[in-house]
């Protein structure tokens, strides 16, 4: 289970780069915050939370802004703007590769590591990408319908089994829920040392729209919250279930 985008917490040292006034930083932080999916996506299983805000680092973005194709909206690895494309931050009171080498760096070598021992113990791993989206496209993204689904399914031709990420649909669409793939977002996260060379190692990212657990203005749970835990609950189960499929 990796869960990279549902913290708060910003150090106070990382604050001072921050130029916004304290009330525009909580509105950003409960724009850019998967909240909640700690909780929505809790499992018993190996789970791997960025413990930061994605305001000081992206662990989804690449680490290399040459690489990185939101790097061109000021959100690369390091964000510079805001959701609605304004300053954030003041770069000269930020080092960039201390960010880097103290958190992203950490951060991908503990998924490395989980994913290698479940190889090791058990020929096999599946990551599970755990996210949410705001119920409208934000400025900064590059998918900007409005007609948004309930769950968006993240895949990657190499490690996603198509089997998988079809059973994943067929539930929701039988629950009641409007489903698409790789839309608004695609993809879905994988080491970089098994990056296409390991089908070991499979990968699916699970979106859940955010109007169905919370409201999006103030960030406070809505009644329907313990409804959407439940059905990812069951959601994971079946992919628990599957993976022994193959």
């Amino acid at each position: 289970m990796h869960i990279p985008h549902s913290s708060l917490y910003i150090p106070s040292h990382y604050r001072s780069s921050i130029i916004l006034s304290d009330k525009e930083l909580n509105i950003e932080l409960i724009k850019m915050t998967d909240l909640y999916c700690d909780i929505l996506f809790n499992a018993p299983y190996t789970t791997i939370v960025f413990p930061l805000s994605r305001l000081i680092c992206d662990v989804e973005r690449f680490r290399d802004d040459k690489d990185e194709i939101m790097s061109s909206k000021g959100m690369g690895v390091i964000y510079t703007l805001t959701s609605d494309n304004k300053i954030l931050k003041n770069i000269d009171n930020l080092n960039k590769e201390e960010i880097l080498n103290k958190f992203y760096d950490i951060h991908h070598k503990k998924l490395e590591d989980y994913v290698t021992n479940y190889l090791d113990n058990y020929n096999q791993c599946l990551i599970i990408d755990c996210h949410s989206f705001a119920s409208k496209p934000l400025p900064y993204e590059l998918n900007q319908n409005k007609h948004r689904p309930d769950f968006c399914i993240g895949t990657d031709d190499f490690h996603t089994p198509g089997e998988l990420s079809l059973t994943a649909a067929e539930f929701l669409t039988t629950k009641g829920f409007k489903v698409k793939m790789n839309e608004p977002f695609s993809g879905t996260i994988v080491p970089i040392a098994y990056y296409k060379t390991n089908k070991k190692v499979s990968s699916i990212m699970k979106e859940v729209n955010r109007r169905l657990y919370m409201n999006e203005e103030t960030g406070e749970k809505i009644p329907e919250f313990n409804d959407t835990k439940n059905v990812l609950q069951q959601l994971i189960n079946i992919f628990k279930e599957h993976v022994k499929t193959y």
